[in-house]
């Protein structure tokens, strides 16, 4: 679980940096997009943890 948790913050700073570097600018939903994708990515990275 708490690998899910750091991969999940990891894909978020991630996702922000790509998109500030992209658009030069933060933009609240650049941010939201991030959120979803990082709550998504953490998901999924629990079920491989937990099927494998």
């Amino acid at each position: 679980m708490f690998q899910a948790v750091i991969f999940a913050i990891t894909m978020f700073i991630g996702w922000i940096i790509f998109d500030a570097i992209k658009h030069k600018k933060v933009i609240k939903e650049n941010i939201i997009s991030g959120f979803f994708a990082a709550i998504v990515a953490g998901f999924l990275w629990y079920i491989l943890f937990i099927i494998f």
